[in-house]
């Protein structure tokens, strides 16, 4: 990776270090927010930094869900205007993050450590590194001679972790485009690729009964967790059946497109009692074909056909309801003028023509292309291996070369 020049890593790289610093766990975003805002301030043409209140979103039609309470979700945005008629594109990004953890776990500041070229921190990758690369991006097009066509906006968002929630916001507004890039981490041995196709996630609560007995005793009780089990062999027959029926190569070139995971079991009482209960949760996967309805009807359906049969679970159904956010899924062509753009401007500026990918895990670019209607890729700095990780962390070097892909893939799109 060609190496920048020395102020301008050291300038990134102090910015990076200052929007890590910034607190900004999902349900928490003000002071990422506001700082982003400090910084679009004196180069945009217009900066509009608003609040919506969860309660207007809980209404949408397309309200994700969330993970956490909040009562608020705040967005900042910004314009520049070319000197003629055009397009509009968006770069956008999400200033939230997951919790460090354990702390003791990590061998690096997760408020932010730099390292050489290496910066750690929780939220490096994912996806502050990639929000100042954008951000970088649009400032030295605003400074620039604005000898293009059309708009370029960026759009900073919370919520992203739980759903989308600040993105949906900023549709809402109007903050939208006719082609849209999320710089989420999409790097690895080969660099950043471009992202044409992702899955999407819903988060299921699944109860069921038994029937208490003493232990001593246990065949006069009907233990949860035995009929527990069916059901989870019933889910595991359901993934490996979605998994084989995908056809977009993008998608099953990943291993296993749509992932479903128990993530969450509880049950029981007492050692000595026949389990009379138990709960799980877990992630469903969504195809880039359905909505998050379709999929959510799709499980529940062929959930309960699966099971059907079994005397116990007859009589007793389990309860199966969709609990927390729910990540869309999306697609776009390979061949749309976006993804050209990216990778062309990629191959000028390092040499190395980037790859297009699709992955197993949902993010905004479901947003922008069903409730906005806007062409849609994801390319950004960072490996998706040390996000929500421990000792999380992003090349400065590959931040800097992004932030030039990004300019030079909104000029040639508004060229």
């Amino acid at each position: 990776m060609e190496q920048p020049e020395s102020n301008e890593h050291d300038h990134v790289a102090q910015r990076t270090l200052e929007l890590v610093a910034a607190p900004s766990e999902t349900g928490s975003e003000h002071p990422a927010i506001d700082l982003i805002a400090s910084w679009l301030g004196p180069v945009a043409d217009e900066v509009d930094a608003w609040v919506t209140p969860m309660a207007d979103l809980e209404t949408d039609p397309a309200y994700p869900g969330r993970e956490v309470e909040r009562d608020e979700v705040p967005v900042v945005a910004a314009r520049i205007v070319g000197a003629r008629p055009g397009p509009t594109v968006v770069l956008t990004g999400h200033a939230d993050v997951v919790p460090v953890g354990d702390r003791a776990k990590w061998t690096r500041d997760p408020a932010g450590e730099l390292d050489g070229d290496v910066l750690y921190g929780r939220g490096s990758a994912d996806m502050k590194g990639g929000v100042v690369a954008a951000v970088e991006a649009f400032t030295r097009i605003a400074n620039g001679d604005r000898d293009f066509a059309g708009e370029l906006c960026f759009v900073a968002v919370p919520g992203e972790e739980d759903g989308g929630t600040g993105t949906l916001a900023a549709i809402r507004r109007g903050w939208t485009g006719d082609c849209v890039i999320v710089p989420e981490p999409t790097s690895g041995a080969d660099g950043p690729q471009v992202v044409v196709a992702h899955g999407g996630a819903l988060t299921y609560t699944i109860e069921v009964d038994g029937r208490s007995a003493h232990a001593a005793t246990r065949l006069l009780g009907e233990s949860a967790l035995d009929h527990f089990l069916t059901v989870y062999a019933a889910v595991g027959e359901l993934e490996r059946e979605v998994n084989e029926a995908e056809q977009n190569p993008a998608m099953t070139a990943t291993g296993l497109p749509y992932p479903t995971t128990v993530g969450v079991v509880n049950g029981g009482v007492w050692a000595s009692n026949v389990m009379e209960q138990i709960s799980a949760e877990l992630r469903v996967g969504v195809t880039i074909d359905e909505s998050i309805q379709e999929a959510e009807q799709r499980f529940e359906r062929t959930l309960r056909a699966a099971i059907a049969g079994d005397p116990w679970l007859d009589a007793h159904p389990p309860r199966i309801e969709r609990t927390g956010a729910a990540f869309g899924s999306s697609s776009i062509d390979p061949g749309h003028v976006l993804v050209s753009a990216l990778r062309d401007a990629a191959e000028s500026e390092s040499g190395v023509r980037p790859g297009t990918i699709g992955v197993p895990y949902g993010c905004d670019m479901a947003l922008w292309r069903r409730e906005a209607g806007a062409a849609c890729a994801v390319y950004g700095p960072g490996d998706i291996a040390h996000a929500h990780a421990v000792d999380e962390q992003v090349s400065i070097a590959e931040v800097v070369l992004t932030s030039r892909i990004l300019e030079a893939t909104v000029l040639r799109l508004l060229a």
